[in-house]
């Protein structure tokens, strides 16, 4: 009998030959909109703070957007990089997906009229002397383990059961105390492959999730903005395996444990320069300023008209208190 943990289906599920991601799924009239899908504030204001980033940076210098789909957010930053003449810096995507590439490619050239790298791995970077990763809801889409009071899940003859957990997840479910609910074994070797990519790195993103474990089972999931919980009762290992059917079909996402994430970034020498509610991160970032300055250089008019999807970024019904927002970096910023 054909058996395969439940991590290993769903990278199959998301990145395999039918994955979900290799066809564009964002924005308003896909399966779900994002930060980046309100507008270019959210993107303006990541721009911001890397402008002030860069002031103190030297030599070869790379933003890299990872988990782009089409590429807006590192568009966004481009561009308000570019409307404040600061041109120190090499705009990149890491995307492992042909079918995505020249999306982003034509994307970025159309609104931006620079070239666009595309890296499949990190090693396709080069030799840089800084390295500033962008994403926004990157962490969501790791694949993960699930664990239930000593047992993981495993998927077989197109059923979820479970059995005795690895010494691998076990230890993490001992480290990061978690009885029930997700763990993203790749998330150690992904910071530490990040850390080397050059002698300074950042890594800033956006992402919904919990600052401890919920000991619950998060796992849902999405199509056309409507959302299915895989575990009916979180606490329980019973699940609705018929959604299993729903392979590659729609998106399969569940809330970040950010004290695990935390740790991986620490292992590797890095520290902490915010993880807070994304309506204080953005606001500490400087999206009061953004305001000011897209007033100035566009008008109060055209303001007022985007102004209202910033409502969406910042309240707590919204995205707001939902999402965090965070950077680690090993150098002082």
């Amino acid at each position: 009998m054909e058996s395969q943990s439940f991590g290993s289906f769903m990278q199959e599920w998301l990145y395999g030959t039918q994955g979900y991601y290799r066809l564009l799924r964002v924005g308003k009239a896909g399966d779900f909109y994002t930060n980046v899908s309100v507008g270019k504030f959210f993107g303006f204001t990541l721009g911001f703070y890397l402008l002030e980033v860069l002031k103190s940076l030297k030599g070869r210098i790379a933003i890299v957007e990872i988990g782009s789909e089409k590429g807006d957010l590192i568009a966004d930053i481009a561009e308000f990089l570019n409307l404040n003449a600061i041109d120190s810096a090499e705009f990149w995507t890491l995307e492992p997906l042909e079918s995505l590439q020249e999306v982003q490619k034509k994307n970025f050239q159309t609104r931006i009229q620079k070239e666009l790298r595309i890296a499949t791995q990190l090693e396709d970077l080069g030799k840089l002397d800084v390295a500033l990763f962008v994403n926004n809801e990157l962490l969501d889409a790791f694949a993960c383990e699930l664990v239930f009071k000593g047992e993981m899940a495993f998927i077989e003859e197109k059923k979820l059961v479970f059995k005795s957990a690895s010494a691998e997840v076990l230890e993490f479910a001992s480290a990061f105390n978690v009885e029930i609910g997700e763990i993203p074994l790749g998330a150690f070797n992904f910071v530490q492959n990040l850390s080397k990519v050059a002698p300074k790195w950042l890594f800033l993103g956006f992402d919904y999730g919990a600052l401890s474990a919920r000991n619950s089972f998060s796992l849902r999931l999405y199509s056309k903005h409507k959302t299915q919980n895989l575990f009916p009762n979180p606490t329980s290992k019973l699940c609705d395996s018929a959604l299993l059917d729903l392979f590659g079909k729609v998106d399969l996402t569940y809330d970040v444990n950010f004290t695990l994430w935390r740790e991986a970034f620490l292992r590797v020498g890095g520290r902490e320069c915010f993880l807070s509610r994304q309506n204080r991160a953005l606001v500490d970032m400087g999206l009061d300023k953004v305001c000011e300055w897209y007033i100035a250089y566009f008008g109060l008019e055209n303001y007022k008209t985007q102004s209202t999807k910033l409502r969406t970024l910042i309240s707590p019904g919204a995205f707001g208190e939902r999402f965090f927002g965070f950077c680690f970096a090993n150098f002082e910023v």
